[in-house]
C-alpha cells in the first residue's frame, strides 16, 4: 500500500535519510524543516501519517502534535525524541501521539510503526458494526458503576485507548484490570488484531523466556518443534501482561530490549523478528518499592509507566456494590438456570459493609453461591456467607482468602486495624505493634496517608 506521508525534522541530514527511507518503498513523502513548514503542509493533507520531531524551530513538534490530533480526520502521528528525553515523549503520548520512537532511530522499527499506524487507521473503517459489537460485549462484562474514582480510571483508560501509548494499570488482586485492559483493545485501532494475555505470576522462571520470545527447535530439552511467543501471537494487536512485578531481572533486560527494538529473539534462534505490539502491563504490587530495592529494572519501569491508570479497590466504592452485585445475579441465574429476583435490603447492606479483600472477583463469587443457595426467588442475609453477615465467629478476626499475597494480607491487615481505631493512627499503630512512622509509610504506600 502507498503511505502518503508528512515528516516534520530540522536536521537537514537526517530528514532526507527518512524521507529516503520512505521514498525507496515508493511512499509520498513531504519533508517540512521548520514547525510553520509543517503546519503548512498538515493543511494540503489528508495525510495517512505524521513523523515530527519534538525540538523544532519557531513551532515545537508538542504545539504541531495537539493541533494535528485535534484536526477532523486527525492522521497518527508519531513523535521522534532524543535519548533522555523521555518525559517529553511521554507528555506528547498525554497529548494524543499514536507512538514515540527514540533517536537514533533504526529506520526497520520506524517502517514497522508507520506502517502499523496506517494499517490500523485505514482498517478503522471497515470495522462498521463489528467493532461496535466487540465493544458491546466487552462492556457488558465490566460494569463500570458510578464511583467517581473508577469513573475517572475509565474516561482516562478511553482517551489514551486510541494512541499507542504503553499502560500500566495498578491496582489490588480482583479489581478488573484485565477486564479495563481488553475495553483499551477494544477502543483502539488494534481492535482487528489479537488481545494476549499473559498471566507472569503464573509462569516459572525456566519457561517465562519461551512463553514471551517463543523458541526454535531444539532450543532445550523438550523443545521438539518451533514455538511463537506471545509477543508474535500478539502481533498487530495488544499483549497483557498482568503481574509484571514477577518478571525475573535476567528476563526484564530482554524485555526492555524488545520494546526498544520492537523485534524478538526466540530462545536458541539468532534471527530477530519484527514485532508491531501495543503494551499494557498491570501490577498489585509497589514497584517504585521493587525498583528501590533493587527487584525491578528503573530503566524497564519507566519505559511501562507512559501512562498510570490507579483502579480502586471494591471497599472504596461501596456505592456500586449493588449494580455490581445484580450484574452477577443475572450472570450466575443464567449459569446455573435459577431465577433468583433480587437481593433484600438488609441482605444489600450487609454486602456494601464488608471490606471484599477480594474485591470485585470475590463479590462475583459470593454473589453465585448466594444464588445458587438462595431458598426462595430473593437472596436474603442468611443466604449470604458467615464472613459477610458475621453471624458467627469473633467480629474482629480479618478473614483473607487463600491465593492473596503476604503484602496483600498485610495491607487489609493494617487498613482494617486503622478502621477499627476510627482513624486514630496513634492508637492504630499500638493496635499493630509497630511504629507510627512505619504506620504513616505503609499508608503513603498504599496511597492512604
Amino acid at each position: 500500500m502507498t503511505i502518503r506521508l508528512l515528516i516534520a525534522e530540522d536536521d537537514p541530514g537526517a530528514g532526507e535519510a527518512l524521507r529516503a527511507a520512505f521514498d525507496d518503498a515508493g511512499h509520498e513523502v513531504v519533508l517540512a524543516a521548520t514547525g510553520s513548514e509543517a503546519r503548512a503542509a498538515f493543511a494540503d493533507g489528508p495525510w495517512d501519517a505524521v513523523l515530527t520531531d519534538i525540538v523544532m524551530p519557531d513551532v515545537d513538534g508538542l504545539t504541531l502534535l495537539r493541533e494535528f490530533v485535534a484536526a477532523p480526520e486527525a492522521p497518527p502521528v508519531i513523535v521522534m525524541t532524543a535519548y533522555g528525553s523521555i518525559e517529553r515523549a511521554v507528555q506528547a503520548m498525554k497529548d494524543g501521539a499514536f507512538d514515540f520512537l527514540e533517536k537514533p532511530l533504526d529506520l526497520n522499527a520506524l517502517r514497522v510503526a508507520v506502517q502499523g499506524a496506517v494499517e490500523r487507521r485505514r482498517g478503522e473503517a471497515a470495522e462498521g458494526g463489528a467493532r461496535a459489537r466487540i465493544r458491546s460485549d466487552r462492556q457488558k462484562t465490566l460494569v463500570p458503576g458510578q464511583s467517581p474514582l473508577l469513573d475517572r480510571a475509565l474516561q482516562q483508560a478511553r482517551r489514551v485507548a486510541r494512541t499507542n501509548a504503553t499502560v500500566l494499570i495498578n491496582g489490588e488482586s480482583g479489581t478488573g484490570k484485565e477486564l479495563v485492559a481488553r475495553m483499551i483493545h477494544t477502543e483502539s485501532l488494534r481492535v482487528r488484531g489479537e488481545f494476549v494475555a499473559v498471566n507472569c505470576a503464573g509462569l516459572t522462571e525456566s519457561i517465562i523466556e519461551s512463553e514471551l520470545f517463543g523458541h526454535v527447535k531444539g532450543a532445550f530439552t523438550g523443545a521438539v518443534r518451533a514455538k511463537k511467543g506471545k509477543f508474535e501471537l500478539a502481533h498487530g494487536g495488544t499483549l497483557f501482561l498482568d503481574e509484571i512485578g514477577e518478571i525475573p531481572l535476567n528476563v526484564q533486560v530482554k524485555l526492555l530490549r524488545v520494546l526498544q527494538e520492537r523485534e524478538v529473539e526466540p530462545v536458541g534462534g539468532e534471527e530477530t523478528v519484527p514485532i508491531d505490539v501495543r503494551l499494557i502491563c498491570a501490577t498489585h504490587r509497589d514497584l517504585d518499592a521493587l525498583v528501590k530495592a533493587g527487584r525491578f529494572r528503573e530503566d524497564l519501569y519507566y519505559r511501562i509507566k507512559v501512562i498510570v491508570l490507579r483502579l480502586p479497590a471494591l471497599r472504596e466504592r461501596p456505592e456500586d456494590i449493588p449494580t455490581l452485585a445484580d450484574h452477577f445475579r443475572k450472570l450466575a441465574n443464567d449459569r446455573n438456570k435459577r431465577k433468583v429476583l433480587g437481593f433484600t435490603p438488609a441482605a444489600l447492606e450487609r454486602l456494601q459493609g464488608y471490606a471484599w479483600p477480594g474485591n470485585v472477583r470475590e463479590l462475583e463469587n459470593v454473589v453465585e453461591q448466594a444464588v445458587v443457595l438462595c431458598r426462595g426467588d430473593t437472596v436474603e442475609v442468611g443466604d449470604l456467607p458467615e464472613e459477610i453477615t458475621g453471624d458467627r465467629g469473633p467480629q474482629d478476626v480479618l478473614r483473607i482468602p487463600v491465593g492473596n499475597t503476604l503484602a496483600d494480607a498485610e495491607r487489609e491487615l493494617i487498613l482494617e486495624t486503622l478502621r477499627k481505631a476510627g482513624g486514630n493512627k496513634t492508637q492504630a499503630a499500638k493496635m499493630l505493634g509497630i511504629g507510627v512512622r512505619t504506620l504513616y509509610r505503609k499508608l503513603e504506600e498504599y496511597g492512604q496517608a
